[in-house]
């Protein structure tokens, strides 16, 4: 949505991500908790791509996560940064942690509604296929190891209804939409799954035909 901005409806308007979030904010100065505490942990294979949930619950000692992990909390929406999972739309809204508070993986990015911006209308932005094939354009490092840079979120523009309450009205009806293309995907799935094993059933008939 950065390149050639298109009109918009009125009351809307066009803004930076880092003027109504916070990018890979960082943990509070003097946050503690004890050592043994349960907290929530998600590694890149407990995001569903198709869902864009968090599929898998794991959790770990607070003093296994604490250094060398990606800080988020409650309602932060989180995606990959590194090539294959962005382009994938590994992303999820951080829901259900425990304390609220989570760790996961160093290749997330993660972002921090302020009071301006939905935290639904902010996921379907960076679940956008617009959103992805930017940050791919803007990936940098070597080969195999590329991820989404920083600034590249921070100045990303994104169009933005005049309320939350409005902006959780769209996407509200948008997720009804996706929700309705999951159930279809998943019986799709079902019904090739069911048409790759119809060979070996056929031939489990014959044979069973041979025999009598």
């Amino acid at each position: 949505m950065s390149k050639g901005k298109r009109p918009l409806p009125e009351g809307w308007r066009w803004t930076r991500l880092a003027n109504v979030c916070q990018v890979n904010p960082r943990r509070e100065k003097g946050f503690e908790r004890s050592p043994e505490a349960t907290t929530s942990f998600v590694p890149m294979e407990a995001i569903d791509e198709n869902t864009g949930t968090i599929r898998i619950r794991f959790t770990r000692p607070f003093a296994e996560v604490t250094k060398g992990y990606t800080f988020f909390r409650e309602n932060d929406v989180l995606f990959a940064k590194i090539t294959p999972c962005m382009q994938n739309g590994k992303a999820a809204i951080a829901r259900g942690l425990v304390d609220g508070i989570g760790f996961g993986t160093t290749e997330l990015h993660v972002l921090r509604p302020g009071p301006d911006l939905s935290r639904r209308w902010l996921f379907l932005i960076v679940r956008s296929a617009e959103f992805r094939k930017q940050a791919e354009d803007a990936f940098e490092g070597s080969a195999g190891q590329q991820r989404v840079p920083e600034s590249f979120v921070e100045n990303y523009q994104i169009p933005l209804p005049p309320t939350v309450d409005h902006q959780d009205d769209i996407a509200a009806e948008l997720e009804r939409k996706i929700d309705h293309i999951e159930v279809m995907r998943q019986a799709a799935a079902r019904q090739t799954a069911a048409l790759f094993a119809l060979p070996g059933a056929i031939l489990r008939d014959a044979f069973d035909f041979a025999e009598n």
